[in-house]
């Protein structure tokens, strides 16, 4: 069977009137990919992922907080998934370099005075 995503107004009239039902079709979209995966190993990983998706938004104490938390997943399996290409001296088209490993260097700037934090409570940054 297969599942499309409606369209958005459908999707935010769900997310007013019936956030029950958009949980459901949710769920079944995920588990829709999920299964859809070529390989055993990649359905239980997407499997474990999801897992670790779904502690992330019970631990946060607001749906931002959740949205961050996730993101912060994701911009860490992106820095990883770079590290060990850097290391490996591969190309974006997949075949080994010859070059040395680049120099990258970047000013970190911090939040202005009077950010809102209200939403931040339950942040963790990564290490």
């Amino acid at each position: 069977m297969k599942t499309t995503l409606p369209a958005f107004d459908v999707l935010l009239e769900m997310a007013r009137n019936d956030p029950q039902g958009l949980e459901t079709l949710r769920r079944s979209l995920t588990d829709a990919v999920i299964e859809g995966a070529s390989t055993e190993p990649r359905r239980r990983r997407l499997q474990g992922l999801q897992f670790r998706v779904d502690m992330e938004r019970e631990r946060a104490s607001s749906p931002l907080g959740a949205t961050i938390r996730i993101s912060e997943m994701m911009c860490k399996s992106l820095a990883e998934l770079h590290r060990s290409m850097v290391e490996s001296h591969i190309g974006p088209d997949g075949r080994k370099q010859k070059t040395d490993t680049p120099q990258v260097s970047a000013t970190v700037f911090g939040f202005p005075d009077g950010f809102p934090r209200e939403h931040l409570d339950d942040f963790e940054p990564f290490q």
